[in-house]
This record gives C-alpha cells, sequence and structure tokens, in this order.
C-alpha cells in the first residue's frame, strides 16, 4: 500500500494530470523533514527556510508538528534537501543515515559546514551501508589484528607495516606524490578499509573517518594537496584503530593545542611514513640540519619537509624549541618534487570513470562486481552502486582490472 502511495504520489509530481499540485495535500513527518533537513544545512536553518520560500518560524514549525502541505511544496523540499520523495514520506529517519556521531562534533544541529560537506558525509555513509551489505555483516580482521596495539602509536605502527607487508618498493617506487597516494590506499584497501576521495570544504575538514567494525572508512579530500592527503590518510586510521568517528579540519602538528588523540593519530602516521630505520639511514650522520638538507631527506621518502622536522624533533636529532622556530616558517603539507618529469596529465574518454573510481574507491567498486558476478545483486543494482550509466559499465571494468 505504502509503495503504490509513493508512486502515485511521484506520478502526480512528474507528470501533473493537468492539474495544479497546490491543491493536493499530504501529512508528513517532523522527525523525517528536521532529519532532512539538519543532514544538509546543520545549523543554517534561516539558509534552509529561505530556500524553500517559509519563514524560519513556519519552519520550525513545521519539524515540531507533523505538517500538512501541498505536493508542491513537498516537491521543493525534495529538491532542496536532495531527498527522495519516498524518503520524505517515511514516518520516521532511515537508522541506516542518521548523522555520525563525530567524535568532536555531538550534534549536527550545531554543525555549520558547507553543502558540500554535508553532501560529501552523506555519499560515504551510503557507500558504507552499501558495502556493509555487500560484505555480508563479515567483521573486519585487520581492525582485529591492530587493536590491541591501537593506544601506542610506535606499535601501532610497526603492526600495520607487518600487515600491510610495507617494503622498500612501496615507499620509493613512485615519482610523483600523487602515485605515492595511490600506492597507500591500495594497500589500505586490500585489507578491507573503504578510502574515498570527495571534494568538499578544506576549512571544514581535511579529512574524516567513519568506523565500522565490518566496513571502516576514511574520506579524504580532493581539493586538499597530495601530501596533505597521505598524511591524512594515516592520520585517520588511528582513528579507525582507536574505534573513533572522527573529522579533522585541522592537521597541526603542534603537541600544545591538540588533544590526546590527535597526538596518537599524528605520531602513528608520521612514524608510518618516516620509521626510525629510515630517519638514522638518511639523517643519522648529519649535524647541522638546514632546509635543503630536510627537503632532500623528504624528497626521497616521499613526505613534506614538516613531517621530516617533526620527526627529528621526536627522536631528539633536534630541540623542542629548534622545531617550534622552524614549524611557524613552514607550509605544512607541500607536495614532495618530482625530479622524474612525469607527463602531464590530460582528460580523455574515461577521465570521467577515474574520477568515479577515486570518488568511491576501488574496493567498493570491486565488491560491487563481485557480488554482481556472484548473482548477489543485479546489473541494474550495479549501475545504482556505481553510479555510471550502462554504456560505460564495460569500459570501467576494463579500468578497474587491467
Amino acid at each position: 500500500m505504502t509503495l503504490i502511495l509513493i508512486g502515485v504520489i511521484d506520478m502526480l509530481i512528474l507528470y501533473d494530470f493537468n492539474m495544479s499540485t497546490r491543491t493536493q495535500t499530504i501529512t508528513i513527518s517532523a522527525s523525517v523533514l528536521k532529519w532532512a533537513r539538519i543532514t544538509l544545512f546543520g545549523a543554517r536553518i534561516d539558509d534552509a527556510a529561505s530556500k524553500l520560500k517559509i519563514t524560519r518560524t513556519e519552519l520550525s514549525e513545521w519539524e515540531s508538528n507533523n505538517p500538512t502541505i501541498s505536493l508542491s511544496q513537498l516537491k521543493r523540499i525534495s529538491k532542496i534537501y536532495k531527498r527522495h520523495i519516498s524518503v520524505l514520506l517515511l514516518e520516521t529517519p532511515p537508522f541506516s543515515q542518521h548523522p555520525p556521531k563525530f567524535r568532536k562534533l555531538p550534534d549536527f544541529e550545531n554543525a555549520t559546514f558547507e553543502q558540500s560537506t554535508f553532501l560529501a558525509i552523506r555519499e560515504a555513509q551510503d557507500i558504507q551501508n552499501k558495502t556493509i551489505f555487500l560484505l555480508e555483516n563479515k567483521h573486519n580482521i585487520f581492525l582485529r589484528e591492530i587493536k590491541e596495539a591501537a593506544k601506542n602509536p610506535s606499535l601501532l605502527a610497526t603492526k600495520v607495516i607487518e600487515l600491510l607487508s610495507i617494503d622498500e618498493q612501496s615507499r620509493f617506487k613512485s615519482r610523483t606524490s600523487k602515485d605515492q597516494l595511490t600506492i597507500w590506499k591500495r594497500l589500505l584497501e586490500s585489507r578491507g578499509i573503504l578510502v574515498l576521495e570527495l571534494k568538499f570544504s578544506v576549512t571544514d575538514s581535511r579529512a574524516f573517518a567513519i568506523f565500522d567494525s565490518i566496513a571502516p572508512l576514511i574520506v579524504l579530500n580532493s581539493k586538499d594537496s597530495d601530501n596533505a592527503r597521505i598524511f591524512s590518510l594515516f592520520h585517520e586510521l588511528g582513528h579507525i584503530a582507536l574505534g573513533e568517528t572522527d573529522l579533522d579540519d585541522d592537521l597541526t602538528l603542534d603537541r600544545r593545542y591538540i588533544s590526546k588523540s590527535e597526538i596518537l593519530c599524528n605520531d602513528f602516521a608520521a612514524q608510518i611514513l618516516v620509521p626510525n630505520d629510515l630517519l638514522k639511514k638518511r639523517a643519522g650522520s648529519i649535524t647541522n640540519f638546514s632546509d635543503d638538507k630536510v627537503k632532500e631527506i623528504a624528497n626521497i621518502l616521499k613526505v613534506s619537509s614538516v613531517v621530516i622536522w617533526r620527526r627529528l624533533r621526536d627522536e631528539r636529532y633536534i630541540s623542542a624549541n629548534q622545531f617550534d622556530q622552524i614549524s611557524s616558517k613552514l607550509s605544512v603539507f607541500e607536495p614532495f618534487a618530482n625530479r622524474g618529469g612525469g607527463k602531464k596529465f590530460g582528460a580523455n574518454k574515461n577521465t570521467h570513470l577515474y574520477i568515479k573510481i577515486k570518488q568511491k574507491g576501488e574496493f567498493f567498486i570491486s565488491e560491487v562486481f563481485e557480488a554482481f558476478n556472484q548473482n548477489r545483486i543485479s546489473y541494474y543494482d550495479v549501475l545504482n552502486y556505481t553510479g555510471i550509466k550502462s554504456v560505460y559499465l564495460s569500459r570501467l571494468q576494463k579500468l578497474m582490472y587491467k
């Protein structure tokens, strides 16, 4: 009966049946309406009201008492909130799409993010929920293996390097920071960590993680520099190891102004990227560290010079005071130099598919194809999950498995 009603409503709105939808009314859930608003506008209720062409008072009333509205208003809400009409007609907000409980953001009603950030969080949740289904609720073994070491950054870094089989080829094969990021992402995805690259406001967030024991997820900001994303990737993995859902708006390496959890995740990320043996090999014989010498080491190890300075301080090659004097002058995550003169990127017929792979992650897309090959999902599910047109599906498969 509900499905029939939804179909009728959609037909009325899409085709209008040659009559004005303004004369047709329907009652919707106040809680669903409020959920739809805060997952795209957060605390910006005035902006939401303005877009809906009603007053703040009217919108507050709608969100307090189940409103009876016209079908044209329902259509506008669907368009403005970017939620399908069938979802807006639910009695309660869908549990799987409740806002994540970010550690430093207890309530989405107080969030003042840009819409691109809210949309990135929504897309990440959607992909995570679909992955949980595709993985048939099997818990991630990698998380179990690193759990005991999670509270000690040195032990955690050692354990992760061992489990991911990070060797010299993993560290030194790439010629650009972009290539190195791909290598690191694939290593994590090989152990069931979802890694997405989505475009949202850098001032809102550099990256975020949504913990789940089945489909742990890391989202990198595609607007950020490659080296910043590399550091964020392992910083967020630290949060995942701690079982935390967190959103990071800064990548400061200053110990004085950040929480214990942030310090731990920074220490872990820095030790993954610059372990003690490699640092000693490159810096052990140096007595006076200049900018040029540090940049040379950074280029070899494919990290930003600020990470090398940080590791030099941690391992007491330089004093804390020296680091404090230097850090204020550093660009935090500049890309390392590419001495190979690599080929410049040019758009081609597959560019939009490469972008789709980066957005949704190789791990997720490969699980979609595997489920389809096992007849667990339909052809139309594949198109829905990947978000591409049928004409591009075979090309996407070739790019994934070439």
